[in-house]
């Protein structure tokens, strides 16, 4: 039984392990969201959207970056809820990281030496993954619903590979978090 036991929270340390390495790529990268400006009478281009930098490429090439949160004292009205969702965003899914890591970390704690008895690590085990998915659900929801944002334009929007990728750590956090709570 104790094997089982041992193999379960590997395969748990493994999953939240690949979810915590998923959320810090996800939080890094500035292609939340891919942006695609068609203007009739002026140069069209493309932006990208991240929640820590956003860069816009014109057709000629050009591209600018920026950090987004620099805008922010500037923004009223729906621009104001648009940073405000940005905030959010960067802060749960940098809690995600972190629960993600701390959570990975006691999971092998439980692999490398028998903890039975100490029910603060066994209590660990089982909340750590379901709280860094209930953070990285919620980060994710509001970094896509502020990168997907265009305002009064008409422009195409589509999911980046840091939505995408967001997406994918918090599949395998849920699947981590299950797998944890079978751990007796």
């Amino acid at each position: 039984m104790a094997l089982n036991k041992r193999i379960l929270a590997a395969a748990c340390a493994g999953l939240m392990t690949i979810a915590c390495i998923l959320y810090i790529i996800s939080n890094a990268l500035p292609t939340w969201s891919v942006i695609k400006i068609n203007l009739e009478n002026a140069e069209s281009g493309k932006a990208n959207n991240g929640l820590w930098r956003s860069c816009s490429t014109s057709d000629a090439g050009i591209q600018i970056c920026l950090d987004p949160s620099k805008l922010c004292p500037l923004a009223k009205d729906e621009a104001a809820s648009s940073c405000h969702k940005m905030a959010t965003a960067r802060a749960f899914i940098t809690l995600a990281c972190i629960f993600s890591a701390i959570s990975a970390l006691c999971l092998a704690a439980c692999i490398i030496e028998s903890i039975n008895k100490n029910t603060i690590v066994v209590t660990l085990i089982k909340v750590l993954p379901i709280l860094s998915l209930v953070v990285g659900i919620i980060g994710l929801a509001v970094g896509i619903s502020y990168a997907t944002y265009i305002g009064p334009f008409t422009a195409e929007v589509s999911l980046g590979a840091a939505s995408i990728l967001a997406i994918i750590a918090v599949v395998i956090n849920l699947i981590a978090a299950i797998s944890a709570l079978l751990i007796r």
